[in-house]
């Protein structure tokens, strides 16, 4: 299944071909997908269907395209950002949690963590709660309504920020953020499943603002060009390595001349930037890409172990995404270094 899943990430980003059967299948794949997708936004265009206005200014921080383009460091950053004069609740559907419940989740308010870590609650969320700031509050569901009743009514919250929704059309957004990768952008342009696309690009005239995440992107000046074709406000993101620590301790590492050898893994949507990142502290004996949002088990680490132990490597380095989602598996492994990457995002506006 992985390796399918990576096939098929290929394919969207035009890095390996479909074989004839395989993209006549996503072709009309797509066909139907894509007839669903405009029958709706036609009904919203036509206000047969309406979106909800609520009693809140509400921003959503989305994203055109499948896989991870760095939407949780940007949603973090103008929640502490906002929060400085306002209560603002976070909101995300929760995808990964755990915990079968079709009532809204609350992974952190006023008075703190509900959760001691992300494996049960949900990975992206649990980060978004530990890196805010105290007047932030943290909801998952996949019911949003449902959710920003809960931070209005019950914590005040005068600021509402959706982690990812622009293809949720229930709620009226006050101002909507789409994210794109700078390098990745639309892969194939195609919509799902023979693309990335969630929504046709004719669907960006509905975006406000347009923020382009670098992840050391050496050509970002054509992507800032690229991006201006669609006339509208933009932003970058540049994200930067901030520090590398050590998981178990929470101590920042120390880095010697030479690279010290180690395993990189993770599980988000583009792991090939973060090895790039990784390999600038490391000499990385092997990179490891779990699916996105993977669950991760006991034996995942034992296979890790086992990994290390056969190159005789005692280090590892994955992403602070996730770490929430490691912690409680990791303690037994004292004899080996469990690091995570931490990035910063520098937001500038062109």
């Amino acid at each position: 299944m992985k390796n399918f899943k990576t096939y098929i990430q290929n394919v969207h980003y035009n890095k390996q071909k479909a074989n004839f059967l395989l993209y006549s299948v996503l072709f009309v794949s797509e066909f139907f997908y894509k007839s669903i997708i405009n029958s709706k936004n036609f009904l919203y265009k036509k206000s047969i269907l309406k979106e909800e206005k609520i009693n809140a200014h509400t921003v959503c921080i989305g994203n055109l395209t499948t896989g991870g383009v760095g939407k949780t460091p940007i949603v973090t950053e103008l929640a502490n950002k906002i929060s400085k004069h306002d209560k603002v609740a976070v909101i995300s559907r929760g995808y990964g949690s755990k915990i079968k419940t079709k009532e809204p989740i609350i992974i952190k308010d006023f008075e703190g963590l509900k959760f001691k870590d992300g494996s049960l609650c949900a990975d992206e969320p649990f980060q978004i709660a530990k890196d805010t700031d105290n007047n932030v509050v943290v909801i998952t569901s996949p019911n949003r309504k449902k959710a920003c009743n809960i931070a209005i009514e019950k914590y005040s919250c005068k600021v509402i920020i959706f982690d990812d929704g622009f293809s949720n059309r229930k709620i009226q957004k006050d101002k909507n953020i789409i994210v794109i990768d700078s390098k990745m952008r639309f892969g194939n342009s195609h919509l799902l499943p023979l693309g990335p696309l969630r929504e046709p690009l004719s669907e960006i005239k509905r975006a406000d603002e347009i923020i382009l995440v670098n992840k050391g992107d050496e050509n970002i000046a054509n992507s800032i060009d690229w991006a201006k074709s669609f006339n509208k406000p933009i932003k970058v993101a540049g994200m930067i390595p901030s520090r590398v620590y050590n998981i178990q301790t929470k101590a920042n590492v120390i880095f010697k001349s030479e690279k010290q050898k180690a395993i990189a893994f993770c599980a988000i949507g583009q792991a090939g930037q973060f090895f790039n990142f990784a390999q600038n502290y490391y000499n990385l004996i092997q990179k490891i890409a779990f699916n996105d949002h993977h669950r991760y088990t006991k034996k995942d680490i034992r296979n890790l172990i086992k990994n290390a132990k056969k190159e005789g490597v005692t280090v590892f380095v994955t992403t602070k995404k996730d770490e929430v989602k490691l912690t409680s598996l990791i303690q037994e492994y004292s004899g080996y270094c469990f690091n995570a990457l931490e990035l910063k995002v520098e937001i500038q506006t062109i």
